[in-house]
């Protein structure tokens, strides 16, 4: 996935995430799914913005 699309689907899944805190708390299973796809996404970013910093200092 690109930098762009990644970044979108951040917002959507941190919003997602928001809205299922506010409706089942913390601990609900829904949450905890959630929560754990929106930090692979974030991975995904991380490590992809790690890939074009370093392809960029090669240059």
């Amino acid at each position: 996935m690109d930098m762009i699309g990644c970044l979108k689907r951040i917002e959507q899944e941190r919003e997602e995430l928001h809205y299922l805190v506010e409706q089942y708390g913390f601990s609900d299973h829904r949450v905890l799914v959630k929560s754990q796809q929106l930090d692979q996404t974030l991975n995904e970013f991380n490590r992809n913005a790690c890939i074009y910093d370093s392809s960029k200092l090669k240059m």
